[in-house]
C-alpha cells in the first residue's frame, strides 16, 4: 500500500490521508450502530451492549490502525496510535467535557481509572527494565486481562439492569432486515479495514518525507482524528446531564486501547515492540501525570464532580503535549 504514495505529491498525501480518516471514523460508528441494532433484536439491555458492543467499538479505529501499522512493520506507529489516543482521551477531550457541563465520576469509573493507571505504570516500567522494548508475554497478560475485564463489566451491568429494568424486550425485526444490518457490519468492517490500510501508508509516506518519526504523527494527529467521534460524544452527553455516562466511555476507551489494542500489538507483532526514547522520556510520563491528577482530582473532593478549572488544566496539559511534539521531536 505505502508504495502508491511514494511519489504521490504531498496534497495528494494529505487528502487521502483526511478521507481515510474520516471513513475510518464513519464506518466504525455504523458497523458498532448495526451491531447495537443486532444485539437489542436479541433482548440485550442498552446497559449491557453499552458495557461490551459499545466498549469494543470506540477502540476499533485503534486497533484497525494498529492492525495494518503491524502488517507493515511499523510498530512505533501502532504504540504511538495506543498511548496518543490515551493522552488525548483523558486531557484535551475530557477537558472541554467538563468545560461544558458537569462530570461526576461512579465508583466504577474510578476503578477503571486507576486500572488503567497501573497499566500504563506497569508497561513503563517494565519497557525500561526491558532495554526500552515491551515483552511479549505482557501481551499475552494483556490479553487474558481482556475477556476478565469485559465479563466483570457484563455482570455489573447485568445486575444493574436487573434493579433498572427487570425485563428486557426484543425488538421484532423481519429476517430481511437482519440480513441486511448483518450485510451492514461486513461491508463496514471492510471499509475499515481498507480505511485504516491507506491511514498508515499516508502516515509512513509523510513520516519520511518531513522527517518526523511514525510515532509522534500517530500520537498526535492519528491519535485526535481517531478520537474525534468521542469529542462530538463527550460534549453531547455533559451538555444533556449526562457527563457521568460520557466519563465512563472515555476511561473504558483507555482501557480498551490496552487490553484490547496494545496487548494484540505487543503479542502478534514480528519484531518485539520498541519503545522510542522520546516516549520513554516524554509520552509515557505525561501520560502517568495526567492519571495521578485525575485521581487527585477524584479523590481531593467528596463529591466526586470534575469541575471546569480542572478541566482547563486537562486542556492545557494537552497543549504543553502538543507543543513538545512540534518543537522538541
Amino acid at each position: 500500500m505505502t508504495q502508491l504514495f511514494i511519489h504521490a505529491p504531498i496534497t495528494i498525501i494529505i487528502f487521502v490521508f483526511v478521507a481515510a480518516l474520516v471513513t475510518l471514523s464513519k464506518s466504525t460508528d455504523y458497523l458498532t450502530d448495526a451491531a447495537i441494532v443486532i444485539s437489542k433484536s436479541f433482548g440485550i439491555s442498552d446497559i449491557i451492549i453499552g458495557a461490551t458492543i459499545v466498549s469494543l467499538g470506540t477502540s476499533l479505529p485503534e486497533f484497525a490502525t494498529t492492525i495494518s501499522a503491524l502488517s507493515s512493520g511499523s510498530t512505533d506507529l501502532a504504540l504511538g496510535n495506543v498511548l496518543g489516543s490515551i493522552i488525548t482521551n483523558t486531557s484535551f477531550i475530557l477537558g472541554l467535557g467538563i468545560l461544558y457541563g458537569s462530570i461526576p465520576v461512579s465508583k466504577k469509573s474510578t476503578f477503571n481509572v486507576g486500572v488503567t493507571f497501573l497499566g500504563i505504570v506497569s508497561i513503563y516500567l517494565i519497557s525500561l527494565l526491558n532495554h526500552a522494548s515491551i515483552p511479549r508475554f505482557l501481551g499475552y497478560i494483556l490479553l487474558i486481562a481482556l475477556p476478565i475485564y469485559l465479563f466483570q463489566s457484563f455482570k455489573t451491568s447485568q445486575a444493574d439492569e436487573v434493579i433498572s429494568h427487570p425485563t428486557a424486550n426484543k425488538e421484532k425485526m423481519s429476517v430481511a432486515k437482519l440480513m441486511l444490518l448483518i450485510l451492514k457490519v461486513i461491508v463496514s468492517g471492510l471499509i475499515v479495514a481498507l480505511s485504516s490500510s491507506f491511514l498508515v501508508a499516508t502516515v509512513q509516506v509523510s513520516a519520511s518525507r518531513i522527517g518526523i518519526s511514525e510515532a509522534i504523527i500517530s500520537a498526535t494527529i492519528v491519535a485526535l482524528g481517531t478520537s474525534l467521534p468521542e469529542l462530538s460524544t463527550v460534549i453531547s452527553s455533559a451538555k444533556k446531564g449526562y457527563g457521568g455516562l460520557a466519563f465512563g466511555n472515555l476511561i473504558g476507551a483507555s482501557l480498551m486501547n490496552l487490553l484490547f489494542v496494545l496487548s494484540t500489538a505487543v503479542a502478534f507483532s514480528k519484531t518485539p515492540i520498541i519503545v522510542p526514547k522520546s516516549f520513554l522520556l516524554f509520552h509515557f510520563p505525561i501520560a502517568i501525570a495526567i492519571f495521578l491528577y485525575l485521581l487527585y482530582c477524584i479523590y481531593n473532593s467528596k463529591k466526586h464532580i470534575l469541575t471546569k478549572k480542572e478541566g482547563l488544566f486537562f486542556i492545557i496539559l494537552y497543549i504543553v503535549y502538543i507543543l513538545y511534539n512540534l518543537f522538541v521531536n
